[in-house]
């Protein structure tokens, strides 16, 4: 996988490691929903998807991304967080595969056989049937082998020995050159030459951090080169004899005998070396680690986090390796002829005495995810990172790690998905939904909307709905709503159910910004709120789920009118194509089943058709407006007379029939909403063209339009149509009185 690496300076490539966690996640439900699909075709290949191959995909993006930072210079606390990441994502992989493995059940519902010994197989034998059954020391043989082989490499000093005391040798201070003469005469050490001391220093303190790096090989490759032959066969000690003639369990493993049969006297000297003092520092080190004991101050004192874990793990194996050969009666307790430790700590102890000797390394958020994982406590863990979220929603906190640390969030929140797919419920649904929908915040906040429905597909179906719709309904660019749609498809999410969810919280949210009055005042401004309630009704349209399209356009129809907002329906009229929406909806009904509907009578569809009628009517009153304000001796007289006849005409036979046939039944559920519309409207379109009229006889010189404008009074008056009710029940008959009286003086 090629990905570019987070930098501080470029916006762009710092959101690019989240786009290459995003691009594992998608891949993983593209090839699930794949899997899927054969399995209902019947063509499954029996090759289930394995979710720890994501799991090794971010741990490959954080190790890539510190091996960049380290090339370009940079050794700072950013690349501290990828290393250490890396090393994370590479425990959760080893444990959890392994933790699942030993939970699995064969086909017949057993568990795999306990392996068989017998008396007279060598310790090797016991020791392997010890991890295969102690599966507790096992995790800690593979915690040894991770921070192993996450270790630094050991770099070799320039300066090693090629033989043993060459310097001593030569000046003929020594009376003897065997290797052990030290310990045997102490007086004859001081007869080593100082620089002969400085190369025993660096060669042993090398050949120390090869072994806790488990590079065993290249240790006894050093010691040969060196002369250092002793160590190279105390070193032998570490393997437990085994003999692949008599130990058929391990025959396809070795062709060889090899390894002591005496281990336990062996470790019992080799701890005894340890406490030489007379040894250097560094050589007593390695015997206190071969016999799995802890090395003395001066060494812990140049240990790290990661080493001196390794240090009490190792001690840990090596005393329960130990005790289980006693309790086999494969030792022999006499052997002991030091007393050596018997009691191994327990793994939650060994990291509290580690995270107090290393203070600094202990509190970085990612190093307690590593304890977390080696005491399998995550789900646990998980949750204590929600709590530290919702301190902060409710204002306990102003800050923590979870905020503070760019890529703890990150990790929580994969790790939590990675989680739920391996175990299904070993994470709450509950603590996954927060921890997503955190992240996915983040991820709006960088504008990363691609990735977003990626991770809302993690979560159950009613948390995608509730989630999705949330960040649906604040996205308006046209591009990003498209490609959203495209993911949603793609990603086979609720359609459906997320789109009419959408739409319905943007009506819940904008409710409260449209409280009407009792007068109506029309206006053609639209706000960022009548915006945003459009971009909520054309969801439904993009998404083409034309039935709801047509109940939420009569919805907010219903809505922008009686709040006068008729310059924001004329722009969403005008914006879609509401003869072809309305073709769809009837084809859709049709494919519903619901054939016999007569569509001439279908009140949703006559209800948007009214709609359409008023915005027509209110388009041809702006038109006469704007052609009054341009009127001047050159005007074209004949073709103002026009227009103002065809808004005239219009109007006349709008205010007519404007719902009239939606308002017959006064029973109907919504018979309030449309009389209330009626009423604001129809007393509207007869006093505007009322005060039309009038200023059309005088802009025009024809008289006749008063006569006509008073004309109105018949229409609104008589018990046949009953418009005065309607201009009572919007508050507007005195104000019409008076406009009919004061141009009946315009005649006199």
């Amino acid at each position: 996988m090629s990905m570019e690496v987070d930098s501080l300076e470029d916006g762009a490539v710092q959101s690019q490691h989240f786009i290459s966690f995003t691009n594992i996640l998608k891949e993983y439900i593209i090839e699930s929903l794949g899997k899927s699909e054969e399995n209902e075709n019947g063509t499954n290949t029996d090759n289930p998807l394995d979710p720890f191959d994501m799991i090794k995909e971010f741990r490959s993006i954080a190790a890539q991304s510190a091996a960049h930072l380290l090339s370009s210079g940079i050794h700072d606390s950013t690349y501290n967080d990828w290393e250490l990441e890396a090393k994370f994502w590479h425990l959760v992989d080893l444990l959890l595969s392994f933790r699942v493995s030993n939970n699995q059940v064969n086909d017949d519902g057993t568990h795999s056989s306990p392996m068989a010994i017998h008396s007279y197989n060598s310790n090797a034998v016991f020791e392997k049937k010890l991890m295969f059954e102690n599966k507790s020391l096992y995790q800690i043989w593979i915690i040894i082998v991770w921070l192993q082989q996450n270790m630094p490499e050991v770099e070799r000093p320039s300066n090693l020995m090629t033989s043993k005391w060459s310097n001593s040798l030569i000046a003929g201070g020594l009376k003897s050159a065997d290797l052990d003469c030290p310990l045997r005469d102490p007086e004859n050490s001081n007869n080593i030459d100082i620089k002969d001391k400085e190369q025993d220093h660096i060669f042993f303190k090398y050949i120390y951090h090869l072994l806790i790096a488990g590079k065993f090989e290249e240790a006894f490759d050093e010691c040969r080169m060196s002369e250092n032959l002793t160590l190279c066969m105390i070193m032998c000690g570490m393997q437990e004899y085994i003999n692949p003639k008599i130990d058929e369990q391990l025959a396809t493993e070795f062709d060889t005998q090899l390894g002591i049969k005496k281990r336990t006297l062996w470790r019992t000297a080799v701890f005894n070396l340890s406490y030489q003092t007379q040894l250097d520092v560094y050589e007593r080190a390695i015997y206190s680690f071969l016999s799995g004991t802890t090395p003395n101050d001066d060494i812990l004192a140049d240990s790290n986090w990661e080493s001196e874990l390794l240090l009490n793990l190792n001690q840990i194996i090596q005393i329960e390796v130990g005790n289980y050969l006693l309790k086999e009666d494969k030792a022999d307790i006499r052997e002991i002829i030091t007393p050596i430790p018997m009691q191994s700590p327990s793994l939650e102890t060994v990291l509290n005495v580690v995270s107090s000797k290393h203070m600094d390394e202990s509190t970085h958020p990612i190093r307690a995810l590593i304890g977390s994982v080696i005491l399998n406590t995550l789900p646990t863990m998980i949750h204590s990172s929600v709590d530290m979220l919702l301190d902060i929603v409710k204002g306990f906190e102003t800050s923590n790690d979870l905020l503070d640390e760019p890529y703890l969030l990150r990790i929580m929140t994969h790790l939590t998905i990675i989680l739920d797919i391996i175990e299904p419920g070993i994470v709450s649904n509950a603590d996954k939904l927060k921890l997503v929908t955190a992240y996915v915040s983040v991820l709006k906040l960088r504008g990363l909307y691609e990735s977003i429905p990626v991770y809302i597909s993690f979560l159950d179906e009613g948390s995608v709905v509730d989630a999705y719709s949330f960040i649906l309904c604040t996205i308006e660019d046209t591009s990003i709503r498209r490609s959203q749609l495209d993911l949603i498809n793609l990603l086979r999410l609720p359609k459906n159910n997320i789109l009419k969810k959408t739409t319905e919280r943007v009506f819940q949210e904008t409710e409260s910004y449209y409280s009407p009055d009792q007068s109506i005042n029309v206006t053609y401004d639209i706000s960022d709120i009548d915006r945003h309630l459009l971009f909520g009704v054309e969801w439904l349209i993009e998404g083409r789920l034309y039935t709801d399209v047509l109940h939420s356009m009569v919805a907010m129809s219903r809505r922008l009118l009686i709040n006068g907002k008729v310059g924001t329906l004329q722009y969403f009229m005008e914006s879609n194509q509401i003869e072809e929406l309305l073709r769809n909806y009837k084809a859709e009904l049709v494919s519903l089943d619901s054939s016999d509907i007569v569509f001439d009578e279908d009140v949703v569809v006559k209800e948007i058709e009214q709609y359409q009628s008023l915005v027509t009517g209110f388009k041809k009153y702006r038109d006469w407006q704007k052609a009054v304000k341009l009127l001047n001796s050159e005007s074209n007289i004949p073709t103002l007379i026009e227009i103002f006849q065809r808004y005239s005409k219009y109007s006349i036979d709008l205010a007519k029939s404007f719902l009239i046939s939606l308002t017959e039944d006064e029973n109907r559920e919504d018979f309030a909403v449309l009389y209330e519309i009626r009423a604001l409207y129809t007393p509207y379109l007869i006093i505007e063209l009322h005060k039309g009229l009038v200023e059309a006889a005088e802009l025009l010189k024809i008289p006749t339009f008063i006569n006509d404008a008073l004309g109105f009074t018949n229409l609104v008056a008589n018990e046949t149509d009953k418009i005065y009710l309607l201009f009572q029940s919007c508050g507007r008959l005195k104000e019409y009185l008076k406009l009919v009286a004061h141009t009946a003086t315009l005649v006199a």
